[in-house]
């Protein structure tokens, strides 16, 4: 019953997070993939972006990143992403500044192992995407370093999504 409880809540968080036009018919990942985004001009270099000022992260995120990070999500999922804005990621507080990252809005994964196994047997499309992708393009546009599993430290989900509470 926990295990058909955290599916639909996992389903439905991820209906949620990504709005309400449905996607055409699926596209095997290898074919959608995109290739990694340039770095847009004036992008942070490895270790920059903590001691960039709030200024300097609004410019470079309102240009170069927005239109590399778009063109991951559309290569994936044109139909769906393509009104991609501040407010897919940072929720409505993006509007008026008052966002915190990670945000509570976005789809809430399980933590850990059992989480994991349960996301790629739910939906290992967007796990794929996601790690594929997502990860290792927003970690190289804000100069940061992708997640290593060994080590468990580098940009990883949870600096985007807030885990859900285990019950």
């Amino acid at each position: 019953m926990r295990s058909l409880a955290r599916a639909r809540s996992i389903w439905l968080t991820l209906a949620v997070t990504a709005g309400c036009a449905q996607p055409a018919a699926p596209v095997p990942l290898a074919a959608r993939a995109p290739a990694m985004p340039a770095m847009p001009p004036g992008a942070p270099r490895p270790g920059e972006w903590a001691t960039w000022s709030h200024d300097q992260k609004l410019a470079y995120m309102k240009g170069g990143f927005m239109d590399a990070e778009r063109a991951v999500f559309t290569a994936w999922e044109p139909v769906r992403y393509r009104d991609l804005s501040c407010r897919t990621c940072h929720g409505p507080g993006a509007d008026d500044g008052r966002y915190r990252m990670p945000n509570i809005e976005l789809t809430r994964p399980i933590r850990g192992v059992e989480g994991f196994r349960e996301l790629a047997a739910q939906e290992p499309g967007v796990l794929r995407f996601m790690q594929k992708a997502v990860v290792p393009a927003t970690a190289r546009l804000l100069g940061l370093p992708e997640f290593d599993m060994t080590a468990h430290t580098g940009f990883s989900c949870w600096q985007c999504h807030v885990p859900q509470e285990d019950p």
